[in-house]
């Protein structure tokens, strides 16, 4: 059975969509969040630190700080936040090395993500066009979905 990391824009859909009534969601907002409510309880769903920190940012900047912060509470008790340890470390370094030998670039939070998928194991579940350069990897395969609708 697959388990899945999300990144950032996935939670981000997942958070926004919750909040709204269906008819109010946009079309990928429904798409991911009716896709995890459907597979949270029979598949392992996880956070990679990076992801927590960037929604932080994005909740203390919010005007709606002190709920923003509290809704991303509530999500990380259901899907657990895994750490960026050594492991993690020696991954970002092989991927970031990598690229830059073939000419393409990562933004640091989005390699970290990524070298926790290949540390836990996990497929990466992205809509971060951003991502693609992953494919020019060869040393180290990332599994990706892109749950666009």
């Amino acid at each position: 059975m697959k388990r899945y990391l999300l990144d950032t824009n996935i939670c981000v859909k997942y958070l926004n969509g919750s909040r709204k009534k269906a008819e109010k969601r946009s079309i990928t907002e429904q798409y991911i969040f009716e896709k995890i409510n459907k597979i949270k309880d029979i598949t392992d769903l996880y956070l990679s630190q990076a992801v927590d920190a960037e929604l932080r940012f994005g909740a203390e900047k919010s005007q709606n700080r002190d709920k923003n912060l509290q809704r991303i509470e509530v999500f990380e008790e259901a899907f657990p936040v895994l750490k960026i340890d050594d492991d993690v470390w020696d991954y970002y370094v092989k991927l970031r090395t990598e690229l830059s030998r073939v000419g393409k670039t990562i933004h640091d939070m989005e390699l970290l993500i990524a070298a926790t998928a290949i540390r836990y194991d996990l497929v990466l579940v992205s809509n971060d066009n951003d991502m693609n350069n992953l494919d020019f990897l060869t040393y180290e395969k990332v599994e990706r979905e892109s749950w666009v609708a």
